[in-house]
């Protein structure tokens, strides 16, 4: 019994901190957000970078720049991975 409530904790734990993984950006190179395994991110526009915090709640990637006066941003996650925000902007991984 006892193995299995671990088994349980661990597959939890797991499932709660999946997120995106590394740098995603739009089809122009002019936006790009870099995601980090502990909830932290960075955000690039036109060059400018902020340090941000994302949380994943379903398919869904809410992405917090602090101290910013603009509400959180969200982005879908796709089946193919890529990110849907709003307006339109489409962010994909970049490879390393």
């Amino acid at each position: 019994m006892r193995k299995w409530l671990i088994v349980v904790l661990v597959m939890l734990l797991a499932a709660c901190n999946q997120g995106p993984r590394g740098t995603y950006s739009d089809s122009a190179q002019l936006l790009r957000y870099t995601f980090e395994a502990d909830g932290k991110a960075t955000v690039s526009v036109l060059g400018q970078v902020q340090p941000a915090s994302y949380v994943r709640e379903g398919d869904t990637v809410t992405v917090r720049v602090p101290g910013s006066e603009g509400a959180p941003v969200a982005f879908t996650v796709n089946k193919d991975g890529s990110l849907q925000g709003p307006m339109g902007v489409r962010l994909e991984r970049v490879k390393p």
